[in-house]
């Protein structure tokens, strides 16, 4: 995982790790029988396993939104995962994990399987996708910019958009919103509580 760490995905390579390893890369082959075999096995090993719950089992809303901080803090942690399309990704046994413990919130509900799992695709959606700025400036400071540096740069292309009479709405609103202090800690907890309170009026409505 450390060659990933420094240089991204893309770097993860037969020959790397055997390299990192101190093996001739002949000799990694009889761990893993192909190069997709061994990044199955990295990316899997990368996820971890989620923190166990201390404590009594909380509200079905409690254990989700202490998943979606678990899991945005873990792919925060390993920038490079957000490198792999959901199609091409490995489901290993912390993958599956990682499923379980979002499933086991979700039964909570009392909502059926079929419902389960479409709301746990609503939720694991919003935390990839709701996670992406945070990864992003995790892969700036992984490159050595700083946090005044990356939003900086992140704003550049915002703040051509301000007085350009073909984006008149969004102009107004990057500039209503300079106003604001908050933080992507911010965000992403205002977009999260939005999904929860989506998943609780279809369950009340489920059980009225």
């Amino acid at each position: 995982m450390g060659i990933a760490d420094r240089d991204g995905l893309g770097a993860l390579t037969m020959q790397a790790v055997a390299r990192e390893l101190g093996f001739t890369t002949m000799a990694l082959y009889r761990y893993f029988p192909s190069k997709d075999a061994l990044i199955d096995a990295i990316v899997d090993a990368a996820h971890g396993l989620p923190r166990a719950r201390e404590g009594p089992v909380g509200t079905w809303r409690e254990e989700v939104e202490r998943w979606a901080w678990a899991k945005r803090t873990m792919l925060i942690s390993r920038p490079w995962l957000a490198e792999l399309p959901f199609v091409a990704a490995p489901h290993g046994p912390n993958w599956l994990a990682w499923l379980e413990a979002v499933v086991e919130a979700l039964a909570l509900t009392g909502l059926d399987a079929g419902e389960v799992f479409d709301m746990l695709h609503a939720v694991d959606g919003y935390v990839r996708g709701g996670s992406d700025t945070a990864i992003s400036f995790a892969k700036a400071q992984a490159r050595g910019m700083s946090q005044e540096e990356w939003m900086g740069a992140v704003s550049i292309d915002l703040v051509r958009a301000v007085g350009d009479p073909r984006f008149p709405t969004l102009s107004a609103m990057i500039v209503s919103g300079l106003e604001r202090d908050i933080t992507l800690e911010d965000n992403f907890h205002f977009g999260l509580q939005r999904v929860l309170d989506g998943i609780e009026l279809y369950v009340d409505a489920q059980a009225s």
